[in-house]
C-alpha cells in the first residue's frame, strides 16, 4: 500500500511537472519584436550623447530609460515607482561602484515587464536602486528613471542611427544585411559587454592597441585607465576635473588630448578629448577584464550603428556629426538642472575650476544661471548651456545670476585650456 502511494505521488510530481513546463513553453521572455513584423524602428532623444527612450514599466507607468550597451542589467533608478506598483523584491544585495568607494544599496526582481514602442520585454530581470544614486536629470537636464543593458541587445540586430535619432531591432533570423556603405568591425561579448581593439596614438606618439569597451551608456569619447597599461601616462597638458559620476559617487581624474584614435585603419580621429581617472579607480574592472577604456557617445554619435551580439560584429558608417571637433569647457563652471522653478527645472553652478574665465569673473557654487547670452526660461536648457561653454575661445559669455537676494551681470570670455 504505501509503495502504491509514492508510485502515485511519483505520478503526480510527473504530471505537475509536465504541466509547468508546457505551461513555461508558453510564457515569454526577454524582449520580442511585435508579431509578424521583422523589424521595429523607434525614435529616441540624443541628450548629452546619450540615447533615451520612452517606456511603458508593467504596462502602467510611461519612463525614460536610457540605452546602455555598458551595464549587463535592466535598472530601475528610481524604487518609488517599485513600491507604487507594490513590487516586493525577490532579494537585497550590495553594490560597488567601477571606481570603487561606497557600498550601495539595491534590489533584485526577477520579473517585470517593460514595454518598447513595438517591442516588449517579458520576465526581464530588474535591479532596483534604493535610492536615485545617479541623479542623472542633473547632468542631463531631464529626468531619467531607468537603463537599459544587455537584455535590449542580446536576441536583436540592433541599429542606432545617431543622425536621424532612431533604433531599429531587427530578427537575426529575418535581416537581410543592406550594408554596402558600412563598414564591418570584429567586435567580442564579454560578460554581456562588447569590446573591441583599436590603435591609440598617445600624447608621446607611443602606440597602444587597447582593448575597449564600447559604451552606449558614457557621454564622454574616450577614457583611459593609467593603470591599466604602463603606455598610458597624462597629456602634458591636462586639467584636473570630475569626470562623471557613479552609484558610488563622483569619478575624479583629468582631462587631455591624445594624438591619434584608429579604429580598423579606416576611420581617425585627430587631438581627440580623453579622459584619465585617477590611478587605483576602475581597479577591480582593470583586474577582472584587463581592458584599457572604454570609447563613450561623443564618438559612437559620429556614426550610424548596427550590432550584432550573436556573430560578434559591429559596423560603422560616418554621419553628419564625423567631422565636429572635439571640445571640452571653456569656461571653468560646471552647470546642473535641478529641480523645479516656476514648473520648469532651473540651473545651478556646481563646480568651479580656479584659475578660469568663470572664476576670475566672481562666479560662485550655487549661482543660479537666470539668462545665457539671451538665452532664458523655456530656452535655456542644459544642453544648450554646455554648447555655449565648448563653443570657440575667445566667445563672450553675458551671464544674469541670482545670489541668494541679489541679480548680478557677469561676463568673461571663453578660453581654451587642453
Amino acid at each position: 500500500m504505501i509503495r502504491n502511494i509514492k508510485i502515485i505521488l511519483n505520478l503526480l510530481i510527473c504530471f505537475l511537472f509536465i504541466a509547468i513546463a508546457g505551461k513555461a513553453q508558453h510564457l515569454r521572455f526577454g524582449f520580442e519584436i511585435d508579431k509578424n513584423k521583422k523589424s521595429v524602428t523607434i525614435p529616441f532623444k540624443l541628450i548629452n550623447n546619450l540615447i533615451v527612450l520612452d517606456v511603458l514599466f508593467e504596462g502602467v507607468i510611461p519612463l525614460k530609460f536610457i540605452v546602455d550597451t555598458g551595464v549587463s542589467n535592466t535598472v530601475l533608478i528610481e524604487k518609488s515607482f517599485a513600491d507604487i506598483l507594490n513590487i516586493v523584491p525577490d532579494r537585497k544585495l550590495t553594490l560597488v561602484g567601477a571606481a570603487g568607494g561606497k557600498e550601495v544599496e539595491a534590489f533584485i526582481v526577477n520579473s517585470v515587464s517593460i514595454k518598447l514602442k513595438g517591442v516588449l520585454g517579458s520576465h526581464i530581470p530588474l535591479l532596483i536602486l534604493k535610492e536615485d544614486y545617479l541623479k542623472l536629470e542633473q547632468s542631463m537636464g531631464i529626468k531619467v528613471h531607468g537603463i537599459l543593458g544587455y537584455d535590449l541587445f542580446k536576441n536583436f540586430i540592433v541599429s542606432i542611427n545617431y543622425a536621424n535619432q532612431t533604433i531599429s531591432f531587427f530578427n537575426p533570423s529575418d535581416f537581410r544585411k543592406k550594408l554596402w556603405f558600412y563598414h564591418e568591425m570584429d567586435m567580442f561579448v564579454e560578460n554581456t559587454k562588447p569590446y573591441i581593439y583599436q590603435e591609440i596614438l598617445l600624447a608621446d606618439s607611443t602606440r597602444l592597441e587597447a582593448k575597449l569597451m564600447i559604451d552606449t551608456g558614457a557621454s564622454h569619447s574616450l577614457m583611459l585607465h593609467q593603470n591599466s597599461d604602463v603606455s598610458i601616462e597624462l597629456p602634458a597638458v591636462s586639467i584636473r576635473d570630475i569626470l562623471g559620476a557613479g552609484i558610488a559617487g563622483e569619478i575624479e581624474g583629468y582631462v587631455g588630448r591624445i594624438k591619434k584614435l584608429k579604429m580598423n585603419n579606416k576611420f581617425e580621429f585627430e587631438d581627440v578629448i580623453a579622459r584619465f581617472p585617477d590611478e587605483g579607480s576602475y581597479k577591480d574592472v582593470i583586474l577582472n577584464t584587463n581592458r584599457n577604456g572604454t570609447i563613450g557617445g561623443g564618438i559612437l554619435k559620429r556614426f550610424n550603428v548596427y550590432f550584432d551580439y550573436q556573430n560578434d560584429k559591429v559596423y560603422l558608417r560616418r554621419n553628419k556629426f564625423y567631422k565636429e571637433e572635439f571640445s571640452y569647457d571653456m569656461s571653468g563652471i560646471s552647470v546642473a538642472a535641478k529641480g523645479e522653478l516656476y514648473l520648469r527645472p532651473y540651473y545651478v553652478i556646481e563646480k568651479i575650476r580656479p584659475n578660469t574665465p568663470a572664476s576670475d569673473a566672481g562666479l560662485k557654487v550655487d549661482d543660479v544661471i537666470l539668462r545665457m547670452n539671451g538665452n532664458y526660461g523655456i530656452d535655456l536648457n542644459l544642453n544648450k548651456i554646455n554648447n555655449l561653454l565648448t563653443k570657440k575661445p575667445g566667445k563672450r559669455i553675458k551671464l544674469k545670476i541670482k545670489r541668494g537676494e541679489e541679480t548680478l551681470q557677469v561676463e568673461f570670455l571663453l578660453e581654451k585650456f587642453i
